[in-house]
């Protein structure tokens, strides 16, 4: 078991952040272009100014937001009062029948991330930080680096992670910009956020042109089954912010590692948004542990052939 402690979270120092970040409208690579002056970060190519504010990193260039990146800015926005915080930060207590499938999502995570011994992870789309509270629960990283686009999500993130023996790194960011700089030891984790991006596949594709060594993410996929619910209008529905979710569709991933030389290993899971649960059976029920077993029963089957409605994704670069 990760060990906990009773310390404050150890922040990383400004003049290592160039060794993980670079400018995100400039990427140069492999010796970051940014440099520190009087409180602020700046990048030697473009001029760009990004500012530190809370020790949170702001690498988010206004001049490029697309619409969509925009309306989900506003949409993931947080109001830092004690209420907020203590509700973001506790995530893995909103819901036993919520945690059941993510348990099985973090676990499938970890085992794909035994076969390699990384230093730290780094953890985009992140929000409060709930995925790396659910790893670090299980394994232990030294050091975390985490980012989202919202900056009132990511200050959250020291509060999910009170009490782990670990430093952080905070910054904000865009998916379809990512200021972060390839290391081996240091692999990217995506947990369900690439779907709010207007086409997550070529999201994806531009990661995987920066050459980043592994890249794991947790996304809702599209099947055939998934594309008739969506025309039910029982799947695919416009999330908080007003955007309709990018479905991935992992025979495009697929083609996408193949072109970019990525090995590719891929796991399923069935999970029924717990709204939709709720018209069937109450929560602690006996009902709803049957139903659970079955849905766990009718994953594991459509696992082997890749048949979910969730993937869990590790890509290993290959060359």
């Amino acid at each position: 078991m990760p060990r906990k402690s009773s310390n404050k979270l150890s922040y990383l120092k400004l003049s290592r952040v160039i060794e993980f970040l670079t400018c995100p409208k400039c990427f140069i690579t492999p010796k970051s272009s940014l440099y520190y002056k009087n409180g602020d970060f700046y990048c030697k190519g473009c001029k760009q100014k990004y500012p530190v504010r809370g020790k949170i990193i702001e690498l988010i260039n206004p001049d490029v937001l697309s619409e969509q990146v925009k309306r989900e800015l506003l949409g993931n926005d947080i109001t830092p009062t004690k209420k907020n915080i203590e509700h973001y930060s506790k995530k893995d207590r909103w819901s036993r029948y919520y945690n059941h499938f993510v348990n099985q999502k973090i676990n499938y995570l970890l085992k794909m991330m035994k076969r390699t011994n990384f230093k730290g992870i780094i953890s985009l789309g992140s929000g409060s930080g709930f995925e790396i509270k659910e790893i670090l629960k299980k394994k232990r990283f030294p050091l975390v680096i985490s980012s989202d686009l919202a900056y009132s999500a990511t200050r959250i993130v020291p509060h999910t992670l009170k009490g782990f023996d670990l430093t952080v790194c905070l910054f904000t960011s865009d998916l379809n910009f990512t200021p972060v700089i390839p290391n081996e030891f240091y692999p990217i984790l995506i947990y369900e956020a690439l779907h709010h991006t207007k086409n997550s596949i070529k999201t994806l594709g531009k990661m995987m042109q920066k050459g980043y060594q592994n890249i794991f993410f947790v996304e809702p996929c599209t099947n055939f089954l998934v594309k008739i619910m969506v025309k039910l209008g029982l799947a695919q529905r416009a999330e908080y912010s007003g955007v309709i979710p990018d479905f991935v569709d992992l025979s495009k991933v697929k083609n996408l590692a193949s072109k970019h030389k990525y090995s590719v290993s891929i796991n399923t899971i069935w999970e029924i948004p717990e709204d939709y649960f709720r018209i069937i059976c109450k929560k602690k029920s006996i009902l709803q542990q049957i139903l659970l077993c079955f849905i766990d029963i009718i994953s594991r089957v459509g696992n082997l052939f890749q048949f979910g409605s969730f993937a869990i994704v590790s890509l290993k670069r290959t060359n």
